[in-house]
């Protein structure tokens, strides 16, 4: 009966210390399988916000706000993910989900490359759309705003501009240092020419006004956009300026920073009403767009609707447009795009270009201006040969 082999010598060193331990990988036992599951979770926890935030057009506040810093959490998440990866190096599920989220990220918002290799024939159209704030000096180096707005207007140098947070006093001064034609219309058709509203404006010899009125989103809605009819060598576009339900005064700057510290001293109930108010918000903010989607739905002539949705690209109401519109930054911006800072600190994208199918997109990006809370978005058209 043949004898088992003998295991094989094991070597010393020749200075006689004891032979080095087998190198494992560190796995971290039962606090590395935690980790594993709270990664799971994270990963799930993303998805869920995610397609959620493009279904539920009036989502509870929490929800809401969690689909406004949607970017910022997919951020957040892969870094925790890349820490637990490094500190438990063996447990594959860590880079496989830290995989996962940078992909969905790149696909969420990364550049629409084919539609960027387009190349249309057409009339060019450049349209700019700013929230001027109504002009209350809010210039980052303290000048005077009316001229901050007139400078970036003018190397901006757009066909068609859309004003919002302006009153017709303001857009009267506007015109007369740019040469504008302009419909006003203030949000709630006081008649007042101090009252805040919206302008479509035509610039240039080439751009005819040919009508404008104040339109109401719903019967039932006090507040108004406006709607504009453009022509150019002989062609008629609509221009609709927007703003919807803004979420001032509630999640103001000041009012956050109030917020908080009734929170710091045991007393929610500030946010708790912002987060009601939030919730009434968005489903305001749903009727609205949806509103619209129907109105340009009837429409013959080639539309962009321009201006200040006050919700971010991830907001149901976005994936809605989307279906039927072209996001301008998303066929020609390049970046995050955003036009204004939640809180006066985190950067976030709320005003667009959304155009018909007549249109391509050749370009868009924001100017680096600070004459506003917002930045201006500029968007290079071209209008697609039908004749």
């Amino acid at each position: 009966m043949s004898q088992p082999p003998e295991p094989p010598a094991q070597e010393h060193p020749s200075d006689g210390s004891e032979p080095a331990a087998p190198f494992r990988e560190r796995d971290g036992g039962r606090i590395g399988l935690v980790l594993v599951v709270v990664a799971v979770l994270l990963v799930v926890g993303l998805w869920t916000v995610t397609l959620a935030g493009r279904v539920l057009r009036a989502p509870p506040a929490p929800l809401a706000l969690a689909v406004t810093l949607l970017p910022y959490l997919y951020v957040a998440v892969a870094g925790g993910l890349f820490l637990m990866w490094v500190a438990l190096p063996d447990r594959r599920i860590l880079p496989a989900a830290l995989g996962v989220v940078l992909v969905s990220g790149g696909l969420l918002w990364g550049p629409s490359w084919p539609a960027r290799s387009e190349n249309a024939a057409g009339a060019p159209v450049r349209v700019m759309t700013w929230n001027v704030r109504r002009l209350w000096g809010w210039t980052g180096d303290g000048g005077d705003a009316t001229q901050c707005v007139v400078q970036t207007v003018r190397e901006a140098d757009p066909d068609l501009l859309a004003l919002l947070e302006v009153s017709q006093k303001d857009v009267d001064d506007l015109s007369a240092a740019l040469g504008l034609r302009c419909v006003h219309v203030d949000y709630l058709g006081s008649g007042s020419d101090r009252a805040g509203g919206l302008a479509d404006c035509a610039r240039g010899d080439d751009w005819h006004l040919v009508n404008g009125e104040p339109q109401r989103y719903r019967d039932t809605d006090a507040w108004r956009y406006v709607f504009t009819e453009m022509s150019h060598d002989g062609r008629v576009l609509n221009l609709l300026a927007v703003h919807l339900a803004p979420y001032y005064p509630d999640l103001s700057h000041r009012q956050m920073r109030a917020n908080m510290q009734d929170l710091a001293h045991g007393e929610p109930g500030g946010l708790l009403g912002a987060g009601r108010s939030g919730e009434e918000i968005v489903r305001a903010q749903g009727a609205q767009s949806s509103a619209l989607l129907a109105r340009v739905g009837r429409f013959r002539d080639p539309t962009v609707v321009v201006g200040d949705f006050n919700s971010t690209r991830d907001a149901a109401l976005h994936t809605a447009l989307r279906r039927v519109l072209t996001d301008a930054w998303e066929r020609g911006g390049v970046g995050f795009g955003a036009t204004t800072r939640l809180g006066g600190w985190l950067p976030l994208r709320i005003d667009y270009v959304y155009v018909t199918r007549a249109f391509a997109v050749r370009d868009a990006h924001v100017p680096a201006r600070d004459c506003s809370d917002h930045r201006p978005v500029v968007a290079d058209l071209v209008w697609r040969d039908a004749r």
